[in-house]
């Protein structure tokens, strides 16, 4: 559905997850979040993928251990699946809370930092779940540090601790062909009409190969009110996650296609001896 506002045509969010993220006043990073996850992912196509990905959800206990406002893990609650649900931001939690009352979920999500991921939420899981970008932001993402490799192996050490024999890691990053741009990439999006407001989008991700860093700007217009935020990350090469994988102790890991992803995704499995 879209609308018109002075010459230009502004399409209309209706999905409660978005709308609600305006109710409250100022936007934050769990309105740009959820502003995200609608213009990149067709969320049933994506669940459905990761659902094919996971197997059937009986007798699987899942963690997803970057959880933000709640997509994927809520969604696959709802099918069924065992998922304890964590992530390190309070913010996100609140609006993962307020996601989970609108979907008639009951789910508890717990505040865990990855260093000390498996005495906060337990070990035995048959799958770990890292998704959307998340692990590129270890140790970066509240405090807008430098990125400290060194936060990544300890993240994913406790992915694998948190795992049983056998079971499965996942974790997406941001797609190869976007780490290779060398000049800055923007995107700007058309208005939209959300709830009464209108919300304009336009976004600046920067490459540093030489520091294997990105800068992640974005600039959210509602109404006439602009709100900015800024997050810098690791650059992670399609190699060098394969290698941090397997030096944290995973097996047989690999590039795999997930139907509805919008990141490319690797998977890994904890020996079993």
């Amino acid at each position: 559905m879209t609308s018109q506002l002075g010459g230009r045509k502004a399409v209309r969010i209706t999905d409660a997850r978005v709308v609600s993220r305006l109710a409250g006043g100022k936007p934050d990073i769990g309105t740009l979040w959820e502003l995200c996850v609608y213009l990149e992912w067709d969320r049933k196509k994506a669940v459905d993928g990761i659902a094919d990905w996971l197997g059937p959800p009986a007798g699987q206990r899942v963690l997803d251990c970057a959880c933000g406002s709640g997509f994927p893990g809520i969604d696959l609650i709802l099918r069924g699946y065992n998922v304890t649900c964590s992530d390190g931001s309070p913010d996100m939690l609140d609006h993962f809370r307020d996601n989970a009352l609108l979907l008639g979920a009951t789910v508890d999500p717990v505040l865990a930092q990855w260093a000390e991921l498996s005495s906060r939420v337990g070990t035995g899981y048959d799958v770990v779940m890292c998704r959307g970008a998340s692990l590129a932001y270890a140790g970066t993402w509240d405090d807008d540090a430098e990125p400290d490799r060194g936060a990544v192996d300890v993240a994913l050490q406790q992915f694998v601790a948190c795992l049983r024999p056998g079971g499965r890691c996942y974790i997406d990053i941001t797609r190869a062909e976007d780490y290779a741009h060398i000049d800055p990439q923007r995107s700007t999006y058309p208005p939209f009409w959300i709830g009464e407001h209108l919300v304009e989008l336009e976004e600046e991700v920067t490459n540093y190969h030489d520091r294997q860093m990105r800068e992640w700007y974005s600039r959210i217009m509602v109404d006439d009110r602009a709100c900015e935020f800024f997050r810098r990350s690791h650059a992670l090469s399609h190699p060098q996650i394969v290698a941090l994988m397997t030096n944290a102790g995973l097996e047989q890991v690999r590039r795999e296609y997930v139907a509805g992803e919008s990141y490319d995704v690797f998977v890994g499995t904890k020996p079993v001896t």
